[in-house]
C-alpha cells in the first residue's frame, strides 16, 4: 500500500502493503482517498481465474456450487449459483438496533475492500472497486448494530453493507438517508450483479467486529494516558506519597505497564510541593498507593488487545480461500472472530478497572478521611451545601454498570446450525466494551472535576507544572463550584475533552518528553 505524504492528498493503494492503524484512521476519520492499483487488480484477477478453472473442472466448492452450513451437502444447479449469491446479500440484511455511526461503517467498507484486495476471496476487482467508490464518494450504507454472532463472520451487518452494492437497502449521503439505488445512480455507479462467490465474500469475515475493535483500542489508549494525568492531580490534592511510584518498587516487580505508569506519574508530579513534607499517615490508601500496579495491569491488557487488533486489521477472514498456484481451494475457520472477541472482553475488564479505582479516589476527595486539608464535600460551605458529594454517586453507578458489562461475551457461544455450532459473539464483546470505555471516560471526568476543586483548596500554585496546566484547562470550561449547581453539562464537556486528548495535551505541554 503506497502513501502520498501530503495529508490532504493522501491516497491509500490497497493491496500493496499491510493495512495499518494509521492508514485506517486516515481513510475513516480524515477522508483520505483509496485506490485499487493495477498490481492489485491483476492479483485479484489471477485468483478469480483460478476459481473459474476449478469450477469448470467439476470441483465441488463450499458456498459457491453448494449450499451453506448444513446445506453444504446439497449441490447447486449451475443456473442457481449466481441467484444464490444475490439472495445471500438480501437474506442476511436482518439486523436490529440502532444505526451504526458513519465512522464505523466507513471502517467496514475499508476493511472489506482490503480483504478482497488480497485476492484469496477470488472475487472480481469490480467488487472491491465499488466498495472503494462508496468510501471516496462518502456513500455510507445504513447498518443496524445488532445481529452478528461473529461466526461465520459478521454475517448480518455485512449483509446490510453488501446489499447496498446491489442497489438494495438504504444509505446516507451527506447525512441524508436515501435508497441505495438512488445514491448509486446519482453517483454514476452501476449496481453490482453478484457472480460466483461474491455474495458470500461480502457477508463473510470480521469487518463489523474489527471496526468496533479499532475504535475501542484507539479510545482506550487515550483513556489510559488520561487516567495517569488525572490521578496525578488527585495524588497532589490528597497530599499523597510519591514513594508508590519509586522505580525501585516497580523494578522489583517489573511488569511493563506498571513501570510505564509509575514513570508517567513521577513526571506528572515532579516539582509539586503538595506531595512533600510531614504527613499524618505513613502511606496512602490503595487507590493512590497501588496506582502503578492497577493502571499498569490495564496497560498490559491493552497492549495484548491492541496487538490482536493490529493483526486482524490486515488479516484475511474470508472462507473458502482460493489459491492460484496450484489451483486449490481450502475451507477453514478464519471467519471466526474469537481472536478479537477475547481481546475485547479483556479490554472491557481493563478499562472497567480504571474506572473502578478512579471512583475510590472520588470517594476520598468528596468525603475526606485523612487530615489532608480538604473540606467535606469539597464545598466552601459544607454545612449548608451538597458541593461535589453527588459526583461520587454517579461515579459508583457508572462503575457498577461497567462491571455488569464485563461478563465475557466470548464464552457465550450459541449454536444456530448443526455445523456452525460454536460462535464467538465478538461483536457483542466489542460493542459492550465501547460502552465501558464511555462509562470510564465519564468517571474520569467526575474525578477531574473533584481534583481541580481540591487543588483550588490546597493551592494550585503548589502543584506540579503539568497539574497547573490541566487545572487551567478544566477552569477554561468549568468554573469553581462556589455554590451548588447542576453539573451535567460540565461532566459531558469534560469527558469529551478527555476522549479528545485535550487533557493529556495540556499536561504534556509542560513535560520534556511525551507520556507513555
Amino acid at each position: 500500500m503506497t502513501t502520498v505524504t501530503e495529508p490532504r492528498q493522501r491516497t491509500l493503494a490497497l493491496g500493496e502493503r499491510p493495512l495499518t492503524l494509521e492508514d485506517y484512521e486516515a481513510v475513516v476519520a480524515s477522508g483520505a482517498r483509496v485506490e485499487l492499483p493495477a498490481a492489485t487488480r491483476d492479483r485479484m484477477t489471477g485468483h478469480r481465474e483460478s476459481l473459474l478453472r476449478q469450477l469448470a473442472s467439476g470441483v465441488r466448492m463450499y458456498g459457491v456450487n453448494t449450499g451453506y452450513g448444513a446445506d453444504s451437502r446439497n449441490p447447486l444447479a449451475p443456473a442457481d449459483i449466481r441467484t444464490v449469491q444475490r439472495n445471500t446479500l438480501v437474506s442476511h440484511a436482518v439486523g436490529t438496533g440502532e444505526e451504526l455511526s458513519r465512522e464505523l461503517v466507513r471502517g467496514m467498507l475499508l476493511l472489506k475492500a482490503n480483504v478482497l484486495a488480497q485476492g484469496l476471496s477470488a472475487v472480481r476487482p469490480e467488487v472491491a472497486e465499488l466498495l472503494v467508490e462508496l468510501l471516496n464518494r462518502d456513500i455510507t450504507p445504513i447498518v443496524p448494530a445488532q445481529g452478528s454472532l461473529s461466526a461465520s463472520g459478521d454475517l448480518v451487518p455485512q449483509g446490510h453493507l453488501g446489499q447496498a452494492l446491489i442497489g438494495e437497502g438504504q444509505v446516507r449521503v451527506a447525512g441524508r438517508a436515501m435508497t441505495a439505488a438512488d445514491a448509486l445512480a446519482a453517483a454514476g455507479l452501476s449496481p453490482l450483479v453478484p457472480e460466483e462467490k461474491e455474495g458470500l465474500a461480502l457477508v463473510n469475515g470480521t469487518a463489523f467486529t474489527t471496526a468496533w475493535a479499532v475504535r475501542n483500542v484507539t479510545e482506550a489508549g487515550r483513556l489510559l494516558r488520561a487516567a495517569d494525568v488525572i490521578a496525578s492531580l488527585t495524588m497532589q490534592a490528597m497530599r499523597g506519597f510519591e514513594s508508590a511510584c519509586d522505580p525501585r518498587v516497580t523494578g522489583a516487580r517489573p511488569h511493563p505497564g506498571a513501570i510505564a505508569a509509575a514513570s508517567n506519574l513521577r513526571a506528572l508530579t515532579a516539582g509539586s510541593r503538595l506531595t512533600t513534607g510531614r504527613k499524618s499517615r505513613v502511606h496512602d490508601p490503595y487507590c493512590l498507593r497501588c496506582l502503578p500496579q492497577v493502571h499498569g495491569a490495564s496497560r498490559d491488557a491493552f497492549a495484548y488487545a491492541k496487538g490482536a487488533v493490529e493483526i486482524e486489521l490486515d488479516a484475511n477472514s474470508d472462507n473458502p480461500l482460493v489459491f492460484a498456484d496450484p489451483d486449490e481451494w481450502v475451507s477453514g475457520g478464519n471467519f471466526h472472530a474469537q481472536p478479537v472477541g477475547i481481546p475485547m472482553d479483556t479490554l472491557a475488564v481493563a478499562l472497567a478497572e480504571i474506572g473502578n479505582i478512579a471512583q475510590r479516589r472520588v470517594q476520598h476527595l468528596v468525603s475526606p478521611v485523612y487530615e489532608d486539608g480538604l473540606p467535606d464535600k469539597l464545598s466552601p460551605h459544607p454545612q449548608r451545601s451538597i458541593g461535589l458529594f453527588m459526583l461520587n454517586t454517579t461515579a459508583a453507578a457508572l462503575v457498577s454498570e461497567s462491571k455488569t458489562l464485563c461478563f465475557p461475551a466470548s464464552v457465550d457461544s450459541i449454536a444456530v446450525d448443526t455445523t456452525e455450532d460454536h460462535v464467538a459473539m465478538a461483536s457483542v464483546a466489542a460493542r459492550k466494551t465501547s460502552q465501558v470505555i464511555r462509562n470510564t471516560a465519564n468517571v474520569l471526568a467526575l474525578e477531574l472535576i473533584c481534583a481541580a476543586q481540591a487543588l483550588d483548596f490546597q493551592g494550585v500554585e503548589d502543584a506540579s507544572a503539568p497539574a497547573r496546566a490541566v487545572h487551567e484547562q478544566v477552569r477554561s470550561a468549568i468554573p469553581f463550584l462556589a455554590a451548588d449547581r447542576g453539573l451535567y453539562p460540565d461532566i459531558e464537556r469534560l469527558a469529551d475533552r478527555i476522549m479528545g486528548g485535550e487533557i493529556v495535551a495540556a499536561a504534556e505541554g509542560r513535560l520534556a518528553e511525551p507520556l507513555t
